[in-house]
């Protein structure tokens, strides 16, 4: 069966308040067909010949269309029109390269404990610090002993928006840098207690060392709120995400983080969940689409910036799989992470930690490292420790998804810039995360782990 969209969300969570335990398992059903709306506003991507954009083009573009929104530094215009001719009229301009409908989809997949787990540190005055296994996995402790905490490095989070009230983020989330792309909703997300996937990724990457809830893995790192996805539906437009890589590299982030994804057909086709024929856009559609993702992170990359991405919830071997391609996980400059877990933890905390994740994918061409992001698989009581437990408007949540798993590597990334004085080349980072990182099963090249599971005190100590 090929899914148009895959979803890169947790698959099962639970809520907890401020105030009590786990309270309620709320399992997170989330459809994957494509928005009966993906084009409903009528909005097409206008890719120019260049990377840039030129005022010609832009003049040219509103006299047959309104112009939504341009992406000047690589060579987009979105364009809202209703005439049936548009396309063919726009690709008659001398500069346009494509003209692609900006289509919608989504981008979200879905007991007593031993408080030594993790050795004695800064995050060891954290009320939930036992239940970070997620942490001991990958020597985050070991890593803040050292002195390594992220200090001055700045951690874009493209996702469905942070709660800036939560007493675990506001210590180091920038909310005058904050911004959304999302249309008529904010970047900082509805009051209450409940679960929101762009919270819970920020308090894996940076939540504070407060002596309250969680710790972070880079608990010094800035957060900056970068909304791409919607916090009610988790669907974003292709050029929504593209502006935010782009508005990321701009305000200087030295990391990206996006714990999302979306797996087209390359022919065009849509499938739903069951596999059934839904309807098709032309190939060319596609190749574009992927071509203006391309030109956002290579922007960034450029800029300086280095992103890192889930690679996918779909139990799905990326290898000799040319059929279809994953976005970002699949493209270019790009950290592409896997999920690991342990098997029962809250019944012997010496478990391995890193057994693969049931629900992630693997391939060669697909992971580049592996991190934390927890499973549901065990079939004993309290199987929910065996998942990721972070941040969420009004208290914390366990959740497992690759989601989860990349933004440890990120928070591990900032750890490295960190070291290196708030400045680094992201080729450079890439280099010593990967060189890093612990070869589990082969001398890291892995189907599984790629280079292998991050490791935040090697990262800052070899």
């Amino acid at each position: 069966m090929k899914k148009i969209i895959s979803l890169t969300i947790l698959s099962l969570l639970f809520l907890v308040s401020c105030e009590t335990e786990p309270i309620e398992d709320n399992s997170l059903d989330v459809s994957t067909t494509l928005n009966k709306g993906a084009n409903a506003n009528n909005s097409y991507m206008v890719i120019s010949k260049s990377e840039t954009l030129s005022k010609d083009l832009e003049k040219s573009l509103g006299k047959i269309g309104k112009i939504i929104n341009t992406i000047p530094e690589i060579g987009v215009v979105v364009v809202q029109s209703t005439n049936p001719n548009f396309e063919k009229n726009a690709t008659t301009i001398t500069d346009v390269r494509s003209v692609v409908p900006d289509l919608t989809v989504n981008w979200l997949e879905p007991m007593d404990v031993d408080p030594m787990a993790n050795p004695l540190s800064i995050g060891s005055d954290e009320p939930y610090f036992p239940f970070l296994w997620g942490m001991d996995a990958i020597d985050a402790p070991e890593a803040w002993n050292e002195g390594y905490t992220g200090e001055g490095v700045r951690v874009a989070v493209l996702d469905s928006g942070i709660d800036p009230t939560h007493s675990d983020l506001s210590p180091n989330l920038n909310t005058e840098l904050s911004r959304s792309f999302v249309d008529g909703e904010d970047w900082a997300v509805q009051p209450g207690f409940y679960f929101n996937h762009g919270t819970h990724v920020a308090g894996t990457i940076a939540a504070a060392d407060n002596e309250f809830g969680v710790i972070g893995v880079a608990p010094n790192a800035e957060i900056v709120a970068v909304k791409v996805l919607s916090e009610f539906s988790g669907s974003g437009g292709f050029s929504g995400i593209n502006a935010g890589i782009v508005y990321a590299a701009n305000i200087d982030a030295d990391v990206i983080n996006m714990s999302l994804g979306a797996t087209l057909n390359k022919n065009g086709k849509f499938y739903d969940d069951d596999g059934n024929f839904i309807g098709k856009i032309p190939a060319k559609y596609i190749q574009e689409i992927i071509h203006a993702q391309q030109r956002a992170i290579d922007y960034a990359y450029k800029k300086g910036t280095i992103i890192v991405v889930s690679a996918g919830n779909d139990a799905m071997n990326g290898d000799g799989n040319g059929s279809t391609i994953k976005l970002p996980a699949d493209l270019n400059n790009v950290i592409s992470v896997s999920a690991t877990a342990p098997f029962a933890w809250a019944f012997d905390q010496t478990t391995n930690l890193d057994e693969p994740a049931s629900y992630t994918n693997i391939g060669r061409s697909l992971v580049d490292v592996a991190a934390p992001g927890g499973d549901f698989d065990s079939p004993y009581n309290y199987w929910w420790y065996d998942m990721v437990l972070s941040t969420i408007p009004g208290g914390w949540s366990w959740s497992a998804g690759t989601s989860m798993a990349s933004p440890h590597v990120a928070g591990v990334a900032a750890l490295i810039i960190g070291k290196n004085g708030g400045e680094m080349d992201p080729h450079e980072v890439e280099k010593q995360l990967l060189k890093s990182a612990d070869k589990i099963d082969t001398n890291g090249n892995s189907l599984f782990y790629g280079k292998g599971r991050v490791n935040a005190y090697r990262a800052v100590t070899e």
